[in-house]
């Protein structure tokens, strides 16, 4: 389809701005004529490394409302939130509004929406459903179904699926397949062969050592602490050069002080049981989150809930030993066999799973999986997005 031009907000709200970064990015690069704002709540540091200086930014100031009770919280910031979107709102019109992890509040602020764009898009991220309970979920129900469209999330017939289809009733017309890439498997594609593992490692302050990652960001959902008391449990039958790695360097933001709390509590454990640890607290480059991925000898991915990660599919490209929880379930890459993950059913055996996997070797991917991260990379992604924004203007 011939690029044409269209105006393009993007809502980022609570979100991990660097996704929003890449989607910016490579869609200005598929078609310099798209005229991109942002609307976020980040701080000002994390707002570098556009590609293009044109697109816009604006300040949402979404500071904390401290208060006990969780209804008046609730009705204050939607008073907030109302009055920002209310001002924010006046004399500005754009073709398409992408709405990036919505929260329960979006649904109070639809109308100002509205006056705004004949074309609201949604974007579920995953957590921004799945770990919701259920009065927050019948707020965002009432988002859901006001939405024209909504993006899915990688292997969309999952729970996410099953929210929208089965809870929220959204009909399937509105769903759109998947938009998400990852930089990192076309880095991958591109330059992977060039760097060793060993210089993977060195990067980290890893060099000689056996590399296990927990989880891939700074959220509690992580279980950061549970994988630190299954390793020191079974420390005695891993190797004595052993150091966990930590990537902290994306989830909530950095200067909620819970966060920061949590972080602290994690590198505590560590100490406190004399396990080696390394915390990545930066955003990285993609060189150096592929570099994180290589540097890896076992993943341990056993989140509460996931709708898809790119991680999961990135250490896959890897060829790394990856420890997943099997409540967590990859539909489309389970279909092949053998599995390209060592299962683990419950915590109590995360331990046991762990040594499994150190002493087996090196696990078999599939090609059929393979075929499938190859095709995760924004080159075979981005026209998809561009192409559907254009269709509904």
């Amino acid at each position: 389809m011939e690029n044409k031009k269209y105006s393009l907000l993007i809502v980022g709200l609570y979100c991990y701005v660097g996704h929003i970064r890449d989607i910016v990015n490579h869609l200005k690069a598929q078609n310099p004529l798209i005229d991109i704002t942002i609307l976020t709540d980040v701080p000002d540091e994390y707002k570098n490394n556009l590609a293009d200086k044109s697109i816009k930014i604006e300040n949402y100031d979404v500071s904390p409302v401290n208060c006990k009770y969780r209804w008046l919280r609730f009705l204050l910031i939607k008073r907030k939130q109302k009055s920002f979107f209310k001002y924010f709102a006046k004399n500005r019109k754009y073709d398409i509004i992408n709405i990036h992890f919505p929260n329960r509040y979006m649904s109070c602020v639809f109308k100002y929406l509205r006056t705004m764009s004949n074309n609201v898009v949604i974007s579920p991220w995953g957590s921004d459903l799945l770990r919701r309970d259920a009065t927050s979920l019948k707020r965002l129900k009432v988002l859901y179904e006001k939405a024209d469209f909504i993006t899915m999330p990688a292997d969309s017939v999952g729970p996410i699926g099953k929210i929208l289809l089965q809870d929220f009733k959204i009909d399937s017309k509105k769903m759109i397949g998947s938009f998400w890439g990852s930089d990192i498997v076309d880095y991958a594609i591109k330059y992977g062969d060039t760097i060793s593992q060993d210089d993977a490692k060195e990067r980290f302050g890893l060099s000689g050592r056996y590399v296990i990652t927990c989880g891939y960001n700074r959220q509690e959902a992580q279980r950061h602490k549970a994988i630190i008391a299954a390793i020191d449990q079974h420390r005695n039958q891993l190797p004595e050069n052993l150091s966990l790695l930590f990537p902290m360097n994306y989830g909530n933001l950095s200067y909620d002080k819970y966060i920061r709390d949590y972080i602290d509590e994690v590198i505590e454990e560590c100490k406190k049981r004399n396990l080696h640890a390394v915390f990545v607290t930066d955003f990285l480059s993609v060189e150096d989150l592929y570099k994180m991925r290589k540097a890896t000898d076992i993943f341990v991915h056993v989140q509460t809930t996931d709708a898809g990660s790119r991680s999961v599919y990135e250490y896959i490209l890897c060829n790394k030993k990856i420890v997943h929880g099997s409540w967590v379930s990859y539909k489309k890459l389970e279909s092949f066999k053998p599995l390209f993950y060592f299962p683990v059913d419950t915590l109590d055996h995360l331990g046991e799973v762990i040594v499994k996997a150190y002493k087996s070797d090196n696990i078999e991917i599939p090609q059929g999986v393979m075929d499938i991260v190859l095709s995760r990379g924004w080159e075979s992604k981005i026209t998809k997005m561009n192409d559907f924004f254009m269709s509904i203007i």
